[in-house]
């Protein structure tokens, strides 16, 4: 059975997928200036489709559309650890930061992918 949510705001993996964008957004800050239209603005827009895109499969109707959705937050959210670890081996962020926001980040892709298989059948 599908659990269903009153608004996306509801549903654990948008939580989670927020709480990481606003300390994706507390790290970039911290960033070299000269990282502002690369690594800094590439990070920030992963980190905001992961929750943007959550919220948009949840406003879609049909399973298979909700599921697409769902799959790209996914990706942005792979795209993200891959950014990290990225600010990671330039020293722009400390590794245990990078490590905890790699760690939630996985597990809210373990999230989504429960979710999407539970649409899926």
């Amino acid at each position: 059975m599908i659990k269903k949510y009153n608004d996306f705001r509801d549903m654990s993996v948008w939580q989670k997928a927020f709480a990481l964008l606003r300390d994706v957004y507390k790290i970039i800050r911290l960033f070299p200036v000269e990282e502002k239209y690369a690594l800094t603005d590439d990070l920030r827009r992963s980190a905001n489709s992961c929750v943007h895109n959550i919220a948009e499969g949840f406003g879609r109707f049909e399973a298979k559309d909700k599921t697409r959705f769902y799959k790209i937050s996914r990706g942005s959210a792979y795209e993200a650890i891959s950014q990290i670890l990225v600010a990671e081996a330039e020293k722009y962020t400390e590794n245990e930061i990078a490590e905890d926001l790699i760690s939630r980040y996985k597990e809210m892709i373990e999230e989504l992918n429960a979710l999407i298989r539970t649409l899926e059948k």
